[in-house]
């Protein structure tokens, strides 16, 4: 954007004059030159600590000839604004990353199972144009992918199914279909396509709650008819797939073509499949960076 500084903003000048101006009184220990570094007036300076005294109830500061020496109260809040003031700086570097037209850092959460092909897929397309961004990735449940761009540890998910809150917006870009993993010994092993009411009676292996394709398998087997028999739940999909193969029970899961182990059927009745969507909030200014990943991510994968 035309106007936009370009170098490292100060985030304290922006956001707590009076921080600095504390700061540099209890460093000079001497208003004159606290003043002549922060370009002010020392009148200016003198009355600001005065009002400050007043607003806290306490002395911050003794005089001593034409200096002046923080007293226990001052020495407190200096070591405390100190504290703030390096944060205020470290969040001045990310301000400044986001602020360079070009580079940028961009924190990206998604789906464990987007992550052996979907996700790379993306990164090694956009990388390859956008190397001077930086991306962090975050990788959970929808749950977790949701909470955390609420919190505004990720600026973009790709997750299933899409949040049902106006402080998200949301863009579908992909559909995987559901199957039924089975043992290849399973009565069912050899259809080519299952009705979901036909394995009411199995045991069922799932990702915990808080998963969307946890609720999604709940959801699929209500319309079947019944409530799964859950008797294993782990967060790895792996793991449901192998002990599927073993023959500890059936579960849901996306579909996995290069899975050897078991056994996938196509779940006719209901139909099933998931929504893949992009989201983002729409609570927070969007940076650089982050409107081109996910305007990059929106034209590659629709």
């Amino acid at each position: 954007m035309p106007g936009l500084r370009r170098t490292k903003p100060d985030l304290a000048d922006v956001f707590a004059a009076p921080l600095v101006q504390f700061l540099a009184i209890a460093r000079h220990e001497n208003l004159t030159h606290a003043a002549a570094e922060l370009g002010v007036a020392q009148s200016s300076l003198s009355r600001a600590l005065v009002r400050w005294e007043r607003q806290l109830g306490v002395p911050l500061t003794s005089r001593v000839g034409r200096s002046v020496r923080l007293t226990r109260h001052g020495r407190s809040l200096q070591h405390a604004l100190q504290r703030c003031s390096e944060g205020l700086e470290r969040a001045s570097t990310d301000v400044a990353e986001n602020l360079d037209t070009d580079g940028g850092v961009v924190a990206l959460g998604f789906l464990n199972n987007l992550g052996s092909r979907m996700v790379p897929e993306i990164l090694r397309a956009y990388r390859g144009s956008h190397s001077d961004v930086k991306i962090t990735l975050h990788q959970g449940g929808s749950e977790f992918l949701i909470d955390a761009l609420r919190e505004g540890t990720i600026d973009l998910c790709l997750t299933s199914p899409a949040p049902n809150s106006p402080e998200f917006a949301t863009a579908q870009v992909g559909t995987e279909p559901l199957v039924l993993v089975v043992p290849p010994e399973h009565p069912l092993a050899t259809r080519g396509q299952v009705a979901l009411a036909e394995v009411a009676s199995d045991n069922f292996l799932a990702l915990p709650r808080g998963y969307g394709l946890r609720a999604m398998t709940e959801q699929l087997c209500a319309l079947a008819g019944f409530t799964p028999h859950i008797v294993f739940e782990s967060t790895d999909a792996a793991t449901l797939r192998g002990l599927a193969a073993a023959g500890f029970g059936v579960c849901i899961l996306a579909a996995a073509p290069d899975a050897t182990d078991s056994i996938e059927i196509p779940i006719g009745i209901p139909p099933a499949s998931r929504p893949i969507v992009l989201t983002w909030s729409t609570a927070r200014t969007e940076s650089r960076a982050t409107a081109s990943l996910r305007h990059y991510i929106l034209d590659h994968l629709r």
